[in-house]
Order: structure tokens, then C-alpha cells, then sequence
């Protein structure tokens, strides 16, 4: 009996320092939990729930311009790094295809380098901290075209797009779609759930820009996986994650939805060819796009085995913690 007490006080005893380990670890380790359940939420809730997909004939919208113009017509490119001082050809002409279909606009932007500090400095001298602290230009370039659509508003084109039809009639059926508080954002449907942050239009200070900026330093952070960084740090993970959590902004969101609009890969879309430039994925890409691979049929399954998972740790925890008090 004396043997018996011994031991379900060591297991009780055994469960107290697992349980404070998890309590420290997660103290220590608090703000990747904070992403990574930011992560899951999307992950999961994403095919179920989330903002309005439009699906139109983007070749044959009207024209005629809209009676106010909510959106800047600011064009935006940017490239940073060695290749900003002598840029691949083929980016170069596929950013002189946008220029020449959209020489209406009020501006056209190339930030490289030198351009995108100062900017930084002048208007979010508060971001360069972290900024500067990215240890790659992918992430640099991620997070720069939220600032710069959150500061002018526009369209934010990645180096790789070569324009293959005018856009105006995208921005006139905008401005005519802008939310009760004049705000507007519309992004292409990326695989397997958010959005790509590779085409980007919005109206300036949009709620949505606002809410990713403030919380891009506390998503920089290590995810072991190189890509993972990437994309849940600053890319297109990040702003998706921000999405599902903010749902009040809906009604200024708009996804772009069908599988001819996806701009991943070497393809081409009603109104871009897209080169396929993403030479920064690493072999982890697989992993993302496969958790799961088709994520409408299986989410559903994955959702109520990870609950299933979580009830059942509780109660054998529970089970054991009532058989050492006995």
C-alpha cells in the first residue's frame, strides 16, 4: 500500500513538472504559438469561411469610368538587392508591358534599395528595426508593398507579371464595389487557401494594410523551414493569416476566385503571363502545399482529428491525475 502511495505521488508529482515545462515553453515561446495558431486558423478555417470570392470576365468589364475614383491609379514594382542594378531582362520588359498598357496612371514606382529606406525612414522610421533585420530581400520586398499600398494605394505588381491587358475596367468595377467607409482590396486566390501578394490593388490607408503592419514584427520570427520563414514572417501567409483573424474587414476584402486568375508557376491568366520567377521557394514549398493537398475535401477531417487529439491527451492527463490522488 506504502509502494502504491509512493508511486501515485511520483506520477502526480511527474505530471506537475510536465505541466509547468509546457507553461514555461510556451512563456518562452509565446509569440511562434501566436503565429502558428494564427497559421492553423487560416489552415482550417479558410474553405469554410472567409471573404467574398468574385468571380467576373475580367477581359470584358466596362469601361467607363466610375462616377468617384476610390483608388489611386499608382503603379508599383519593386526590387531589391544586386538584381535591382542590373535586372533580368525579362523582368524588365514585363514591367515596360504594364507601363505602356497603363500610361494613363498617375504614377508609376521603382523601389529598389536606396528609394524603399528613405521611404521607410520618412514615413515608418518605427519598421526599420525590423526591416533591417530580414535575412533575406524576399521578405524585405514582402513586407515594403504593404507600407507603400497602405501609404499611396494603388496596385502592387511583382518583377515576374508581364501585363497582357489594361486593368482599367478591374479598377473601375472597384471603385463602384467600395465598402460603406470608402475602402477597397482585392487579391488573386492563392493554393491551398489566403491569397498571393503578388498582384495586390487597395485603396490607401486600407484597415487591412494597417493591421499587417503592425503586426509584421511580431511574425518575424524563425519557423525552421526556410519558406515557412518566408511566407509566415512577411509573404503571402502573412496577410492571409491577418485576413481570417480581422472578419470586420470583409466587406472591403475581395478575392479574385478561379483556377485561370492563379498566378503560381509559370502560367498565364486572362490579364497576366506570369514567369514563374520564384526561384527563393525551397523544397519545404511541397510540405505548404500539401498539408492538405486538397484542402476543401480533407479540412473538415483534419479539423475534427486534431480536436478529437486534444480531448483525448485531456482526459488521459485527467485519468491519470485522478488514479494518482486515489
Amino acid at each position: 500500500e506504502l509502494k502504491h502511495i509512493k508511486l501515485s505521488i511520483g506520477k502526480l508529482t511527474l505530471f506537475r513538472i510536465l505541466f509547468c515545462l509546457l507553461i514555461l515553453l510556451i512563456i518562452l515561446f509565446r509569440g511562434h504559438f501566436i503565429c502558428l495558431i494564427g497559421f492553423l486558423n487560416c489552415y482550417l478555417t479558410w474553405p469554410f469561411t472567409s471573404p467574398v470570392h468574385i468571380k467576373i470576365d475580367l477581359l470584358n468589364l466596362s469601361i467607363k469610368p466610375s462616377e468617384h475614383e476610390y483608388i489611386p491609379r499608382r503603379m508599383h514594382h519593386i526590387l531589391l538587392g544586386p538584381l535591382s542594378s542590373s535586372p533580368p531582362s525579362s523582368w524588365i520588359s514585363a514591367r515596360n508591358s504594364c507601363i505602356e498598357l497603363h500610361s494613363n496612371f498617375e504614377k508609376h514606382y521603382y523601389w529598389t534599395d536606396n528609394n524603399s529606406k528613405e521611404f521607410l525612414e520618412n514615413n515608418y522610421p518605427w519598421f526599420l528595426k525590423t526591416w533591417n533585420s530580414y535575412k533575406t530581400n524576399v521578405q524585405k520586398a514582402d513586407s515594403l508593398r504593404y507600407f507603400l499600398l497602405h501609404y499611396y494605394g494603388g496596385i502592387f505588381l511583382d518583377m515576374d507579371l508581364y501585363c497582357l491587358h489594361k486593368l482599367d475596367g478591374l479598377f473601375h468595377y472597384l471603385d463602384n464595389r467600395v465598402s460603406s467607409d470608402e475602402h477597397i482590396f482585392l487579391a488573386v486566390k492563392a493554393f491551398p487557401v489566403g491569397i498571393s501578394n503578388g498582384f495586390m490593388i487597395a485603396t490607401r490607408n486600407h484597415p487591412l494594410l494597417q493591421r499587417v503592419i503592425l503586426n509584421l514584427e511580431l511574425y518575424n520570427r524563425n519557423f525552421l523551414l526556410p519558406h515557412a520563414t518566408i511566407v509566415i514572417s512577411a509573404g503571402p501567409m502573412c496577410i492571409s493569416i491577418q485576413i481570417q483573424l480581422n472578419r470586420s474587414l470583409w466587406n472591403s476584402i475581395l478575392v479574385l476566385d478561379g483556377k485561370e486568375n492563379m498566378i503560381g508557376g509559370k502560367t498565364n491568366t486572362p490579364i497576366f503571363r506570369h514567369l514563374g520567377s520564384g526561384s527563393w521557394h525551397k523544397a519545404d514549398d511541397m510540405i505548404f502545399k500539401n498539408i492538405p493537398m486538397n484542402i476543401q475535401r480533407q479540412s473538415q477531417t483534419f479539423s475534427i482529428s486534431v480536436i478529437v487529439f486534444i480531448i483525448f491527451i485531456f482526459l488521459f492527463f485527467i485519468g491519470r491525475n485522478k488514479n494518482s490522488i486515489k
